[in-house]
């Protein structure tokens, strides 16, 4: 677990960096699939990269599933520890818009997933 400590704003930049990657990560693994990532943490979480849900809508149960197990460990690769019984209120955040990135930002992003995977 990452016990260092961060206030909230630091926090949420951290996590939606690391969210915006694995997305672009996912869409180069799952090119055919629209879906939406979305990642649930504490309100009043302690520590930075203590998560309570790893959410994905839009596709089918099967394919949700799926999508969510891979982001899953793509998400403990960058060091994130999946929390759900952290109790309290949770907040949702998404990963920045991607819809501009260039493909040498697509490249870094998928580049940084995978080496965190191959770790």
């Amino acid at each position: 677990m990452d016990e260092q400590k961060l206030v909230p704003e630091e926090r949420i930049e951290l996590l939606r960096d690391d969210m915006t990657d694995i997305k672009v990560w996912l869409e180069d693994n799952y090119p055919s699939d629209r879906f939406a990532l979305m990642i649930d943490y504490y309100h009043r979480q302690i520590f930075a990269k203590d998560i309570a849900y790893v959410v994905i809508l839009g596709p089918t149960q099967e394919k949700r599933r799926a999508i969510r197990a891979v982001a899953t460990q793509a998400f403990k690769a960058l060091g994130w520890q999946i929390v759900p019984e952290g109790g309290g209120d949770v907040i949702d955040a998404q990963p920045d818009p991607t819809g501009d990135f260039s493909a040498h930002q697509r490249l870094r992003s998928i580049a940084r997933v995978r080496n965190a995977l191959d770790q």
